[in-house]
């Protein structure tokens, strides 16, 4: 197992218009619970007059949810086009009555060094600002998503890893993204073709930095996101597509099964 560049396709498989729509569990032990929804979408807009790629996603817990921990979470990202390099990102916070807001300003983005300014408004006040340094290419939230699903997965091994950056509030946190090749997965009647991979992170917010999320992507041409799960400092969450419109191209990673009589 080596470290590779991170290949990206020389086609984006995703296109303006894509919206994705998620189911989100989270797991105590043996227990199960519905906790809330996501809905994503990507849509060309206007960033610093030139035409980019703004991705979308905002999740709220459910109607049980609420009463114990609401939260209500928005995210935006603006990344470059056609390469894709994040240029801005923000995000509002509502959870459990805890309110901030927080935007990112990508102020340099290279293979060997990314330079960004985080600044955070907490009661109006600016609580944050400050500059963030890596010494490897760093992603958003939202945008180390389309950096995944863009990745030239052709060119990849079973076991090859690629390293990348990311930021979490006022920290800078190296993530390492394995390629575990194909697999089946399952849910209710149907089977998806998948491209499955694990991610590394060290942050206190996960219960283990080795394979702390796991995301399984369609193996077709739109490499979208079926399955996400994350290994949490309190059990664990998971996020599985409900729905999907607008993918760019067809949808051919579902096998149907036929009912057992």
């Amino acid at each position: 197992m080596f470290v590779i560049p991170c290949m990206q396709a020389q086609n984006l498989p995703f296109q303006s218009g894509e919206e994705l729509d998620y189911n989100i569990r989270y797991k105590y032990g043996m227990v199960v619970m519905k906790g809330g929804t996501a809905q994503y979408g990507l849509e060309t807009t206007i960033f610093n007059r030139k035409q980019v790629l703004k991705s979308a996603l905002t999740f709220k817990t459910n109607s049980f949810f609420d009463k114990i921990f609401m939260i209500r979470d928005t995210l935006n990202s603006y990344a470059n086009l056609p390469d894709l390099k994040p240029l801005y990102h923000n995000r509002s916070v509502n959870e459990g009555g805890y309110h901030f807001t927080e935007e990112m300003l990508v102020l340099k983005h290279e293979f060997s060094s990314t330079q960004v300014n985080v600044k955070r408004m907490r009661k109006e006040i600016l609580r944050v600002d400050t500059v963030i340094n890596s010494e490897l290419p760093g992603y958003d939230l939202l945008n180390i998503f389309l950096f995944i699903r863009n990745m030239d997965y052709s060119q990849f091994n079973h076991g090859q890893i690629c390293t990348v950056a990311t930021f979490l509030g006022e920290k800078k946190v190296n993530i390492i993204i394995k390629y575990h090749g194909q697999t089946i997965l399952q849910k209710n009647n149907t089977k998806y073709k998948t491209l499955k991979l694990t991610i590394d992170v060290v942050n206190e917010v996960f219960t283990e930095s080795k394979n702390a999320i796991e995301v399984w992507i369609s193996d077709d041409e739109n490499h979208v996101p079926l399955k996400i799960k994350a290994k949490l400092r309190i059990g664990a969450a998971e996020a599985e597509l409900s729905s999907y419109k607008n993918l760019k191209y067809p949808f051919t990673a579902a096998i149907t099964l036929t009912p057992r009589k």
